[in-house]
């Protein structure tokens, strides 16, 4: 996959999760793949695949059930995914609670005493020579009825793009690339 290829499925990437946030009402966390086919069919050799993994709910209520997924679901489903494609990058969507302490302040030992400030949208993006990280926060206004017919949350969202992002994600869901080359 070019570099090329890669930033035109990227950007679409990030429309498909702000327009699904805001059509649907809400994002179901899952990890996708952007990847080349191993064996293309005939005329199926510019086509890069672009595969989402689902993450169970259940295994989101909890840190545990989140270690799980990344620790023993996720290598299964790379071996697999691995025999049919190549992965140039793996992106994690998520909606999330940002935790917000002043620069100047002590960081706690427990992260969770860290006050909620903001519901966001965390996008990340790892490729072999990159780690990128897109935050949007998320203002719901009311309820709307979508093009489906369900009764979903009206939302805006507004891109953080001034955030002090680390320069190395970190976190149970960061190095997955690195993961499904493992």
């Amino acid at each position: 996959m070019t570099p090329e290829k890669y930033e035109d499925i990227r950007e679409a990437y990030i429309e498909h999760i702000t327009d699904l946030i805001t059509d649907m009402g809400a994002l179901y966390p899952h990890v996708t793949v952007f990847a080349e086919q191993k064996d293309p069919k005939e005329g199926d050799e510019d086509k890069p695949a672009i595969i989402h993994i689902p993450i169970p709910e259940q295994l989101t209520e909890s840190d545990e059930g989140k270690e799980t997924f990344v620790e023993e679901i996720l290598p299964d489903v790379f071996t697999t995914l691995k025999e049919q494609f190549i992965p140039y990058a793996v992106a994690w969507s998520s909606e999330a609670w940002m935790r917000v302490i002043d620069k100047t302040d002590k960081i706690p030992d427990n992260y969770k005493d860290i006050p909620i400030k903001k519901e966001v949208i965390i996008i990340t993006l790892e490729t072999s020579k990159k780690e990128e990280i897109i935050i949007y926060e998320i203002k719901r206004d009311g309820k709307q009825v979508n093009q489906f017919g369900n009764f979903v949350d009206r939302i805006e969202l507004i891109l953080q793009p001034n955030m002090a992002v680390p320069t190395s994600i970190g976190g149970r869901f960061s190095g997955l690339f690195k993961k499904f080359n493992d």
